[in-house]
C-alpha cells in the first residue's frame, strides 16, 4: 500500500499551538464530588503532543455518527502511513478524495467502514493512510 503524505504543505505553526485554557478542577458526571478549585493549565499540546505530526481536521458530514463523530467536530490526528485493523483513519482514496473512516485490511483490498447505516463501505486497492485519529474536540 503506497502511503505518501498529502499534508506536508502545512507549516508546523499551523498545527497545535501552545495556547492554554485554565483548568480549574474536576466535575463529576456520576455521583457528586467535592468542589475544590485546583488551578492548572490545559493545552492541546499537553493532551495530544506538539510535534509536527499532530494536527486537527474539521469533520464535514455524518458518515461516522454512530461512532459519535458529528459534522462540525474536530478530529485530532497523528500523521501515519499505516494503520491497525479497526483504527479510525484519514485516508486518501482514488484521485485525491479524503475520508474519515475505520480501516480494515481485506484479502484483496482495503475496506474503509463508515459508522452510519446510510453509507456503504469504501473498498479500494488504491488507498493511502494519511493519519490516525487520536482525539476529538466538540463545541456545543
Amino acid at each position: 500500500m503506497n502511503c505518501s503524505n498529502q499534508l506536508d504543505n502545512y507549516a508546523p505553526d499551523f498545527f497545535i499551538s501552545a495556547q492554554n485554557i485554565p483548568m480549574l478542577g474536576r466535575v463529576a458526571a456520576g455521583l457528586p464530588i467535592e468542589a475544590v478549585e485546583d488551578k492548572e493549565q490545559l493545552s492541546l499540546a499537553s493532551c495530544f503532543g506538539n510535534s509536527d505530526s499532530v494536527f486537527a481536521l474539521e469533520v464535514k458530514g455524518d458518515s461516522m455518527i454512530d461512532d459519535d463523530i458529528r459534522s462540525g467536530d474536530y478530529v485530532i490526528c497523528r500523521r501515519a502511513s499505516s494503520a491497525e485493523t479497526g483504527q479510525l483513519v484519514v485516508a486518501i482514496v482514488d484521485e485525491g478524495i479524503a475520508t474519515l473512516k475505520r480501516f480494515y485490511k481485506e484479502k484483496t483490498a482495503v475496506r474503509l467502514q463508515p459508522a452510519n447505516d446510510n453509507y456503504q463501505p469504501i473498498y479500494s486497492d488504491n488507498c493511502r493512510i494519511e493519519a490516525v485519529v487520536i482525539g476529538l474536540i466538540r463545541k456545543f
